[in-house]
């Protein structure tokens, strides 16, 4: 039996960084690559050995194993698997065998003896050192056969201008899978027996196109590193500017140098304007901001029996269900309490849906921590998905968006909904409709809008209709360029969310050194502390 209560975590170092402070309980169980090992052993050392690197900005991925393989916690079972393996057979390899453990190539009296994979499910799995061994002797095209493509992609980061080839895909038939890397392979030189492939499947040759092939390339070419043009800020484009109209009083201005200082003094802080004009311009290439942009409206027609369910009083409802009915819909509407409601029984009265529109999260906020309404939606969408029914479900907030510069946010509470909504879209797109955002107006032009949205000929699942329009959630660009003033200058008390992390404390200190009065770190995990500025 394997020992239980380990732990196997990749980390982004080098073997040697790793291997330098490991405690006895944790081992190296792989090398996958020049920066790429993973440790395995006691669940809590390995743990904190993770902990270091994540501190010091490396990238760490605790694996899900069932045991830790590779490690010190194995050592107990070797005995009871070498007395198995003494009663094994083993047969001379029929071709030559790099070896995993050792990163050489392997004799078949090593391949033979028990003691070598004994040694092999204790020490560490050198597929580096192994992909390194065999490119050396010449090796530029890698088979990989099992049944996911995970060590492909970890050669890549050994040896980039080798092909890495996977027999089977986890995420496409095998069929396809197969076929494809018998294609790669072949067009790549290697020797394929096609006719063994393909003896039994019905195939048959085809001729070519009688034509030449006219080899015209219809991709954009990436320009050479001696031909690219290095994007400027407008603050560079201002500097470059200065210096070509040779005016020493605007460029130093730019510097923040006196125009009489000497070369010797302007050249440090020149160079040091330049670094940070290129951090700058690197930074404006990982920010992004939400936009609301119109989107087309298409047909508004809705079939079949759609359902509304909205919070027992709320008067929108009736204005939702006319609207419905104008459009072509069977309705009925269902008034529940939000905090009370039971689903399994209000849902067994419906017939075959094609829409559910949810008004809940226009519900208040109620007595519990999370807000009635969206915690009715939660219901809701478990509740459809119990009935399995396939009807998608719209959630329908009022001025839980800014959708403009003018647009305010009406309520805290909406807006969870509008988080809630994006994770239901992708571990439930099955039975995901989409999130609406209306106007105040209830105008017949609005609720058209409305019916396009839910007839789903929009195309968009994050709208908001404002102004006779609908708006799409769209991320665009945010160049540093663009943001105009001194920047946000935090006052009073200043929420962080996973505050207590090591990205939360650095944040945290910002924000007390630039004026914030009390500082609240909220935890992933809802636990809160707080302190003062």
């Amino acid at each position: 039996a394997l020992p239980s209560g380990g732990a196997m975590v990749a980390i982004q170092a080098t073997e040697a960084e790793v291997t330098a402070d490991l405690p006895e309980t944790v081992g190296i169980a792989a090398v996958n690559g020049p920066n790429s090992v993973v440790v395995s052993g006691d669940a809590a050392d390995a743990e904190a050995v993770a902990e270091r690197w994540r501190e010091a900005g490396r990238k760490v991925t605790r694996l899900r194993v069932s045991h830790a393989f590779h490690s010190p916690l194995m050592e107990p079972m070797l005995g009871a698997f070498r007395q198995v393996l003494e009663g094994v057979s083993y047969e001379t390899p029929a071709i030559p065998i790099v070896s995993t453990l050792t990163g050489a190539q392997a004799s078949a009296e090593e391949l033979a003896s028990p003691e070598y994979w004994v040694r092999h499910v204790r020490g560490s799995v050198r597929f580096h050192d192994a992909v390194v061994a065999l490119r050396e002797r010449g090796v530029d095209v890698f088979l990989e056969i099992g049944p996911g493509g995970v060590l492909s992609g970890l050669g890549q980061y050994t040896a980039p201008e080798a092909a890495f080839v996977p027999a089977l895909r986890g995420d496409r038939p095998e069929l396809v899978a197969l076929t494809t890397a018998v294609g790669q392979l072949h067009v790549r030189g290697v020797s394929v027996n096609l006719a063994a492939c393909f003896d039994d499947s019905g195939a048959r040759r085809v001729d070519l196109p009688t034509y030449a092939f006219q080899r015209e390339r219809y991709w954009l070419e990436a320009p050479a590193d001696d031909e690219a043009v290095e994007r400027m800020s407008p603050v560079e484009a201002r500097f470059w500017e200065a210096v070509e109209e040779g005016d020493p009083a605007d460029l130093a201005r730019t510097l923040d140098v006196s125009p009489d200082d000497p070369l010797s003094a302007v050249l440090p802080r020149l160079s040091a304007w330049r670094r940070k004009q290129r951090d700058r311009s690197a930074a404006d290439d990982w920010r992004y901001r939400v936009d609301w942009l119109p989107v087309t409206a298409g047909s508004r027609q809705l079939d079949g029996a759609w359902l509304v369910v909205a919070p027992t009083g709320e008067a929108r409802a009736e204005w939702v269900r006319d609207t419905l009915v104008r459009n072509g819909a069977d309705v009925r509407v269902l008034h529940v309490d939000p905090e009370s409601v039971d689903w399994g029984g209000q849902l067994a009265e419906s017939p075959a849906l094609s829409g559910v529109v949810s008004l809940l999260g226009l519900a208040g906020a109620g007595g519990s921590v999370v807000p009635a309404g969206v915690a009715a939606t939660i219901g809701l969408l478990r509740a459809l998905g119990d009935a399995e029914e396939p009807a998608p479900l719209w959630c329908v907030t009022s001025g839980a968006v800014s959708a403009g510069a003018d647009d305010t946010v009406a309520g805290f509470e909406q807006s969870m909904l509008w988080g809630l909504g994006r994770v239901a879209a992708l571990e439930h797109p099955d039975r995901w409709g989409g999130l609406v955002d209306l106007p105040d107006v209830r105008d017949e032009a609005t609720g058209d809008l409305l019916a396009s949205v839910l007839a789903g000929t929009a195309g968009e699942d994050q709208v908001a209709i404002r102004g006779g329009a609908i708006l799409g959630r769209r991320l665009v660009p945010a160049p540093l360029g663009e943001v105009s003033g001194a920047g946000w200058s935090p006052r009073g008390t200043v929420l962080v969310t996973g505050g207590t992390g090591a990205l939360g404390g650095r944040v945290a200190r910002w924000l007390a050194a630039h004026g914030a009065e009390h500082i609240v770190l909220a935890s992933r995990r809802g636990r809160a502390a707080e302190g003062t500025g």
